[in-house]
């Protein structure tokens, strides 16, 4: 939080936290404005991230699944040939020696069929009838497995480079038949199935043999993820392949992904940061809302006449501040006023009200003395501005001969007592008249009206119903009469609304009513005209100028 200056004045630090909330609600509204702009399009970079990995999985899963199928169908083809030698498995290597040159050059992928008798190479359609050491086809102990089997491994005696797939078929006896596959076929299927553009790493490992990779073999496939692991069972054996992606490939398709997509969620995002800033500006404190108000002109006074019972015509009004927002409508006071004493709003508006009313009596011609009633909060009333704000308005409206009367709450008397009684005593001393308003309705101690300087007193309109059309009496209505009475203070009814109500109040020596029964609140204007047509004559009867 700010520091603020201990040797300020308390209005001078007040402003000083007033600023910093300010500045404070504008920095959040930037920042919700800015996360409602970046919140989509991080979101369709996450997604767009996610659907890209997404597409690299099910196109190696593809790629996987058809390498897989062909490394089968090619190994089936191997297994086919090698099982019709072996009803001549036992023949002497002479007499098949043309069957193994047949088999090799009729059948695709082969390189050499073999024949192995225990753990020798009886008979090889490459090195014909040659007594050769079987553990020249694996890696290990040097004992060829038993039975049917597969693996992949790094030389075979007649290729000493590169590898190649065994399929072995056991044969009557202890010989059996292996058919060579060359490994070049699986890796250009390899290849051709999974580029290296779109896959770092294939790793392709038939039964227990040695692994058969295509890729960068210099780079480990664990910092790669494994897009791809397919396997499948053939003769006992199980055929696996793994894919390790592209980080580069993975990239290539993200970044074509949010081509295409993020320029619309880029203008989505501008939209949504427009609404966001729409719903800010209509949700913005009411403060903010107050304040803008005021600079808008949306504000304006209307003024309900005080009927002098003695008189018979209008001697007054009071002027009640409204506000009609545009595409809103009329906002009720008792929604605006709390607020903006809550929001330290009210001494601006009430200083905005004076000027709205003095701009509002010079197209006037009421009477000299016409008692003009205009509310002060606790707040205003406890201020060094009071004097100052009525000083001015009374200036403003001095050649229009107004009695100008600040009425305040049973509330504004229990707050500051010291400070507002200084401020009401001096502007007493200077013709203002102090009128206490909604009578009652607080708690206010009686004591007070004793030493808090006020000069007429105003009935709320709560008391006033309670007078009934047989004209008993209302106790409570009866006792503040008196009591106003015996204080010396004028009396004011407010919320007359009946003949019956206006004829008890007279009775018990009311000198002012206000209500619906003499005549509702009018804008400037229509009052000025509703003036000079009856509110200036002398009626006895308030009802008959309200055309009752």
């Amino acid at each position: 939080m700010p520091e603020f200056d201990s040797r300020a004045s308390p209005r001078q630090q007040a402003g000083a936290r007033s600023d910093a909330r300010r500045a404070w609600a504008r920095a959040a509204q930037v920042g919700v404005m800015a996360l409602a702009a970046a919140l989509p399009v991080l979101l369709c970079a996450a997604f767009m991230r996610y659907e890209a990995a997404r597409l690299v999985r099910s196109e190696a899963e593809l790629a996987s699944n058809f390498v897989v199928n062909q490394v089968v169908a090619i190994t089936e083809r191997a297994r086919n040939a090698a099982r019709a030698l072996v009803p001549r498995a036992a023949e002497p290597c002479k007499t098949l020696a043309a069957a193994l040159t047949l088999g090799t050059a009729t059948e695709p992928y082969i390189r050499t069929l073999n024949i192995v008798d225990g753990d020798r190479l009886a008979c090889s359609s490459a090195l014909g009838q040659q007594s050769l050491a079987a553990h020249g086809f694996v890696i290990g102990n040097g004992r060829l497995p038993r039975g049917d089997w597969l693996a992949i491994v790094p030389h075979t005696p007649m290729v000493t480079d590169r590898p190649a797939l065994l399929v072995s078929v056991r044969a009557p006896g202890a010989r059996a038949v292996i058919a060579v596959v060359d490994s070049q076929y699986l890796i250009d299927l390899l290849h051709a199935a999974a580029p290296l553009s779109a896959y770092r790493l294939a790793e392709l490992r038939v039964g227990t043999g040695a692994t058969l990779r295509e890729g960068n073999a210099g780079t480990p496939a664990e910092p790669s993820p494994v897009v791809a692991d397919t396997r499948t069972l053939l003769a006992g054996s199980v055929i696996d392949l793994r894919l390790y992606g592209e980080p580069a490939h993975l990239n290539d398709l993200w970044g074509s992904l949010l081509l295409r997509y993020m320029p619309w969620v880029v203008a989505f995002s501008a939209f949504l940061a427009w609404l966001v800033h729409r719903v800010q500006r209509s949700r913005q404190s009411r403060r903010e809302q107050l304040l803008r108000a005021i600079r808008a002109g949306e504000f304006h006074v209307e003024y309900q006449p005080l009927y002098g019972v003695e008189s018979g015509r209008c001697e007054g009004a009071e002027a009640l501040l409204r506000w009609v927002r545009p595409g809103i409508g009329t906002v009720r006071p008792d929604e605006f006023i709390p607020g903006a004493e809550e929001d330290g709003v009210i001494v601006p508006l009430t200083q905005h009200l004076l000027k709205l009313i003095a701009r509002d009596i010079m197209l006037w011609g009421t009477r000299p003395g016409f008692h003009l009633g205009i509310n002060f909060a606790p707040e205003h009333l406890s201020s060094a501005d009071l004097l100052l704000d009525v000083r001015r308005f009374m200036g403003v409206i001095a050649g229009r001969q107004i009695q100008t009367v600040l009425e305040i709450t049973e509330r504004s008397i229990m707050r500051n007592t010291d400070q507002a009684r200084r401020n009401l005593d001096a502007l007493r001393a200077e013709g203002v008249q102090v009128a206490i308003d909604d009578f009652g309705t607080g708690f206010c101690a009686l004591s007070y009206l004793e030493k808090f300087p006020f000069d007429i007193l105003k009935i709320d309109r709560g008391f006033v119903l309670t007078i009934d059309a047989e004209g008993r009496s209302a106790v409570v209505l009866d006792a503040i009469i008196g009591l106003a009475h015996s204080l010396g203070a004028s009396i004011v009814a407010e919320g007359v609304a009946s003949q019956a109500q206006f004829e008890y109040l007279r009775s018990r020596g009311a000198h002012y009513i206000q209500g619906f029964l003499y005549a509702k609140p009018m804008p400037a204007d229509v009052f000025s005209r509703w003036y000079s047509r009856a509110g200036s004559a002398v009626c006895a009867n308030p009802a008959v100028t309200a055309g009752h």
